[in-house]
């Protein structure tokens, strides 16, 4: 029993005043390493979302644009498919060009 005792007196002794520094040092360190660890992934991730914003409202715009010009390029094939129409033909040749239809159906001949 005298051996536990001595033993639960070794442990209870005080640290020794240089192992004491360097503890406090040890954890200041520590504590300083966290913080710039953690205050740097904060930076990267705030950076991140910013991109991402700016990403985000980049292709915003890009499918606005897209979709004006999808609507424009509809219209101009309607308006395209407007001009090649048989009866304007027509009559831009009768008016424009003085020609007169054929009374006659036109024949194709085939080899």
């Amino acid at each position: 029993m005298a051996k536990r005792i001595t033993n639960n007196e070794n442990q209870s002794k005080p640290d020794s005043p240089k192992l004491s520094k360097a503890k406090k040092v040890f954890n200041r360190m520590t504590l300083m390493f966290v913080l710039i660890v953690a205050a740097g992934g904060t930076a990267i991730y705030i950076n991140n979302v910013m991109r991402i914003n700016k990403m985000l409202n980049e292709i915003r715009s890009l499918e606005k644009q897209r979709d004006s010009l999808v609507s424009m390029n509809q219209h101009l094939k309607s308006k395209v498919l407007d001009m090649q129409s048989a009866s304007r033909i027509t009559a831009l040749a009768k008016n424009k060009l003085g020609m007169i239809p054929n009374p006659k159906a036109p024949t194709s001949v085939t080899p």
